[in-house]
């Protein structure tokens, strides 16, 4: 019953999205129903993290063990992030021919601590992926 129920809702959504895809090619581009398409597909992406969101409290509420590794994997998280946001400059941001594209100030260095974030933690998981071949490798 409830694969059925899902298969429903998933069909539903799909000839709608056809529909739309169809009124977008027959009025060439019409910004009307381009922004309805796109409009369509915001709400379901919307309703699809609030979802899957709702779920991962719900589940994480339910086993507590679960809820602890997870607190300390998000305060583990935010420490990183901090200290990237205390390296962060706040200058303004220059394109390549030297126009101000970002002006310095909180959202210079938010960008920068972003950034910064995003390349501490693509080194964290390389080093990780690296000790765990390492580590395959001396086990045999």
């Amino acid at each position: 019953m409830k694969a059925n129920f899902l298969k429903f809702i998933t069909l539903i959504i799909s000839v709608i999205g056809v529909i739309l895809l169809v009124r977008v090619i027959q009025t060439d581009g019409d910004e009307s129903a381009v922004s309805m398409i796109i409009n369509y597909t915001m709400l379901i992406l919307l309703v699809t993290v609030a979802i899957t969101i709702l779920f991962s409290i719900f589940n994480l509420l339910k086993n507590p063990a679960t809820l602890k590794k997870t607190l300390i994997s998000l305060a583990v998280f935010g420490i990183i992030f901090a200290i990237n946001y205390m390296m962060a400059g706040d200058g303004a941001a220059y394109n390549g021919k030297h126009e101000v594209m970002l002006e310095a100030g909180s959202t210079s260095k938010l960008v920068d601590a972003g950034i910064k974030f995003s390349m501490t933690l693509g080194v964290i998981a390389f080093l990780l992926v690296v000790f765990d071949s390492v580590k395959s490798l001396v086990k045999y």
